[in-house]
């Protein structure tokens, strides 16, 4: 029954996708006051109020962020509607998105690969739910013909099923967290690419770390894993401009890393992607800045 209905999804979704531009502005105009006056104590309520933690966090450390500075809740929601929407339209292999799609310093994930492949194992592939994150997983289809990707389900069933199709590639298989066993013997034998975003998750344990001076969560369990096993972390993230959706390739963590400053450095790393685009990053999660038991 749910195939049946994720048919009857997919048509109304192409056709949404294909709207112009012009259509998005004025609904996300006429959509967002209503959406923040029915979510003052929920969503809009978490995102003011982590800005201006934000905010004081540098304040009293004197950290000068120009971007936090400014950004006000509406540029965040804002974000994230232009960021899926470019999102959907680039995994529906939209030509206007893909042209824009620009790569910076491919030579980390390059040279990661080779390290590994001298030592006969995998790497995964680390980002955060900021700009158009949906791309992230197809981008390492371009570095390995075997991608493993770990997602949680949203939705119901037939929106999933939907949701799967267009994120599909050749070169991609998508697990659920509860497949982790499998993903691992399947990565370790194919020695792929684990693809997966580290700053949300659902029924899993993670890393208590420190967010502009706040406890939060990180989900680094598996990439501690796999790193322990052998495989090499590369970290990278993607962010959108007016003429640009970059993905950028930042760090490269070799096997078998010191655990401590494995996820020191990856915490301090999503710090600063999020002050540097902080419109951009999911800040109404209802996880964000809570910690899960360890």
């Amino acid at each position: 029954m749910h195939r049946i209905k994720a048919t009857t999804y997919k048509f109304p979704i192409n056709i949404l996708l294909r709207l112009p531009d012009a259509f998005y502005v004025v609904l996300f105009a006429v959509v967002f006051p209503i959406y923040k006056e029915l979510h003052k104590k929920r969503a809009y309520g978490r995102v003011e109020k982590h800005l201006e933690l934000a905010r004081q966090y540098l304040a009293e450390n004197s950290i000068n962020c120009a971007e936090l500075a400014k950004v006000n809740p509406r540029d965040t929601f804002k974000g994230i509607f232009w960021n899926a929407l470019e999102s959907y339209r680039g995994l529906a292999r939209f030509k206007s998105v893909e042209k824009r799609i620009v790569y910076e310093n491919e030579h980390i994930i390059q040279n990661a690969i080779a390290d590994c492949a001298k030592q006969n194992t995998p790497i995964a592939g680390i980002s955060i739910h900021q700009g158009a994150f949906e791309l992230l997983h197809r981008a390492l289809c371009r570095y390995s013909e075997h991608v493993h990707l770990i997602t949680d389900s949203i939705g119901d069933m037939a929106f999933r099923e939907v949701l799967k199709d267009l994120r599909s590639d050749p070169h991609l298989t998508e697990y659920h967290p509860d497949e982790t066993g499998r993903l691992i013997r399947e990565l370790f034998r194919t020695k792929g690419i684990l693809a997966m975003v580290i700053d949300q998750g659902k029924h899993t344990k993670g890393n208590t770390v420190s967010l502009f001076g706040r406890p939060s969560t990180l989900y680094l369990r598996l990439p501690q894993k796999i790193n322990e096993m052998g495989a090499g972390i590369v970290t990278f993230r993607t962010w959108s401009e007016k003429k640009r959706i970059v993905i950028r390739f930042e760090s490269y963590y070799p096997p078998k890393y010191d655990e401590n400053q494995l996820v020191t450095g990856i915490a301090r790393e999503v710090e600063t992607w999020i002050a540097e685009h902080p419109e951009q990053w999911s800040w109404n999660y209802h996880g964000n800045f809570k910690t899960s038991n360890c």
